[in-house]
Parts: C-alpha cells; sequence; structure tokens
C-alpha cells in the first residue's frame, strides 16, 4: 500500500476517535440538562436514566474522516448514499425521542434499503447460491438485496439491549472489512470502514462506563446496522464473479449472531402465536445476561468472542463449494437455535 494511503488511513482513524472520545462527554452533559434518556420499561437491562444519544457522535466520527480524507464525495453515488444514512439518522433520531410505530420505522429502513441497493451495479446483484442453478429476473435479485439489507439493520437495532455489545459487534463487523477492502486496496472503503471502528472504539468507553455513561440508541443500531450490509454489498461487488458465493457467506458470518438471533427470535414469536414486532426479553443476550447474573460485561466479552470465532471458521471454510456453504450456513443456524434453546430451559429452570 502506498504511503498516502497509510497517512490517510491514520488521519481518518484519529479523527473518528478524538472525535468520539472529546465530543461525547459533552453531548452527555447537553442530554442530561435536556433530559435525552433510554426510556426504562420490561425490556430495558439498566435501570437508571442514561442518555441515548451515542448515535449522533457515531455519525460524526465517520462523516467527517471520510468527507476530509477519502475521494468518496466526488463519486456519483455519494449524494444518495449520504441520503439514504440521513434517512436512517432521522428515523432513529426519532425513535429515540418519542417512539414511533413500526410501520414508520421500517419505512424508515426500506427507504435507504433500495438506495443502498441501488448504488450497486446490478450485474453483481445475484442471489447466492441459487443463481448458479437458474437466473431469475433482476426485479428478484432487487427484492432479495432489499429484504437482506432491512433484515441486517433490524438485526443491530435489536442485538443492542446490554453495555457494549452492539457496539463490539459493529467493531468486530468493521475490522472484518477493513481488511478486505485493504486487500482490494480501496481506500476509501478503507476510511469509511476505519472510521466506524475507531467512532465506535472511543464510544465503547463511555458506554461501559459506570459513572459517563451513554448509549448509542435506535440512532446508532440502525447506522451500525446500516454501513455493515452496505459493506457487505460493496464487498460482494468487488469479489470476483467466481467468488460471489464466498462473499455473501463470509458476509453472513461477519453479522451471524445479530442475524441468527433475529431470525431465531421472530420464528419463536410467530411459533408462539405472537406479533413478529412484540418486544421481549427473549434474546440471546437477554438469556446469558441472566445465566451470568447480570453481569453485563462478561455476557458482552462471550458473546464477542463466540462472534470472533465464527468470523474465523467461516474463513477457514470459505473456499469450499457453494453446496458445503449451504449445509454449514443451514447448520449453523440450526445449531445456534438449538443451543439458545437449551440455554432458555435452563434459564426458566432457575427462575
Amino acid at each position: 500500500m502506498c504511503e498516502w494511503m497509510d497517512i490517510s488511513i491514520y488521519k481518518s482513524s484519529i479523527t473518528a476517535l478524538v472525535i468520539s472520545v472529546i465530543c461525547t462527554p459533552i453531548l452527555i452533559q447537553i442530554s442530561r440538562k435536556k433530559g435525552f434518556y433510554a426510556s426504562i420499561n420490561h425490556r430495558s437491562s439498566h435501570d437508571t436514566s442514561v442518555p441515548n444519544t451515542g448515535g449522533i457522535i457515531l455519525c460524526f466520527a465517520v462523516l467527517l474522516p471520510l468527507i476530509l480524507f477519502s475521494e468518496y464525495p466526488k463519486q456519483q453515488d455519494f449524494n444518495f448514499l449520504i441520503s439514504a444514512f440521513a434517512v436512517l439518522l432521522i428515523t432513529g433520531i426519532i425513535d429515540d425521542f418519542n417512539p414511533i410505530p413500526v410501520s414508520y420505522k421500517f419505512l424508515g429502513q426500506f427507504i435507504p434499503a433500495i438506495v443502498i441497493v441501488t448504488s450497486i451495479n446490478e450485474q453483481e446483484l445475484i442471489i447466492p447460491f441459487l443463481n448458479d442453478i437458474f437466473q431469475l429476473p433482476f426485479f428478484f435479485n432487487y427484492l432479495f438485496w432489499i429484504i437482506f439489507v432491512v433484515m441486517s439493520i433490524n438485526a443491530f437495532n435489536l442485538i443492542d439491549g446490554i453495555d457494549g455489545l452492539a457496539i463490539g459487534l459493529g467493531i468486530i463487523g468493521g475490522v472484518f472489512y477493513f481488511l478486505k477492502f485493504k486487500s482490494f486496496e480501496e481506500l476509501n472503503l478503507m476510511i469509511f470502514s476505519i472510521s466506524l471502528c475507531l467512532g465506535l472504539l472511543g464510544l465503547l468507553f463511555y458506554n461501559i462506563s459506570g459513572k459517563n455513561k451513554i448509549f448509542i440508541g435506535d440512532t446508532g443500531s440502525l447506522l451500525i446496522g446500516g454501513l455493515l450490509v452496505f459493506f457487505a454489498l460493496k464487498y460482494m461487488d468487488l469479489s470476483e464473479s467466481s467468488d460471489k458465493n464466498s462473499s455473501f457467506f463470509m458476509a453472513v458470518g461477519s453479522v451471524f449472531i445479530p442475524l441468527a438471533d433475529m431470525i431465531r427470535v421472530t420464528l419463536v414469536r410467530l411459533y408462539d402465536g405472537n406479533s413478529p414486532f412484540k418486544a421481549d426479553r427473549c434474546h440471546i443476550h437477554h438469556i446469558v445476561l441472566r445465566l451470568l447474573k447480570n453481569n453485563h460485561l462478561l455476557t458482552t466479552t462471550l458473546l464477542l468472542i463466540c462472534q470472533v470465532i465464527v468470523i474465523v471458521m467461516f474463513s477457514k471454510i470459505a473456499d469450499l463449494g457453494s453446496i458445503f456453504q449451504i449445509i454449514i450456513l443451514f447448520v449453523a443456524f440450526i445449531l445456534y437455535f438449538w443451543i439458545t434453546y437449551h440455554l432458555k430451559k435452563k434459564v426458566e429452570l432457575l427462575s
């Protein structure tokens, strides 16, 4: 990699970290004065008032390095992408301050999803694995990826339930894509992903703090999910035609725990005759948290280690054929469902 590329990466990293470290305590004080707190309800894992405005800091920590040190603003799709993430940001801010109906929240995710998907070359928007058998009209390719984007955004929104978890998963995903973009020498995307990592790293300190605590709120979790799935699409776009299935396989692996947990919780709610949108405390972090006697840091650390293990294992077998990849994905999800089912039963016995 060229020296000027290294300098741009360093500048972006430092800028993102400085913004999140210095601006977060200022925003905490403003939020306390204005009463911008996360609501406490039956799903909450906290029992004190905590500002929920950290997602706003994340937005600036990612956006400013991108504008200052990358060539992305000169690209044709930049304004459309900024508009997409602006819709996510506004949706998150509104929901943080005054919870909105599920239908409006989904609208605030579908619009960015459509923009993100249409920013990718349509020739690269194939349906993984299925495209090897037969080709469907492009409409179905777009539909598949729009649904995948919305699912990924929601997965991070739902996994953000205890200290450090969504932030930690965002850092892991950001590092994964930074390394992938580095292999392609894509400076703009490297700056994008490393800014996400360092912006989140600065916020992590305050998120797990006992005194100067802040939550990223829906604003932050929606942005993390949106950015990571955007990186996933760019990663697939950059991959060779013969590697599309492997790229998708790794993209799923990079967000496996949030994605698998969202699918599991949705299926369980439907099986129980409830709305898939009905909030409860059946997520993996709630289950493990109760098993570990409400130790947030230990629960988060354990789940983050599991996510890293999944990425490492998936990377070791990513070069296997499509049939093996499909089988591995199926087995991985079934195994996750089985483990969480038995962990939940154990919690119920202890209650």
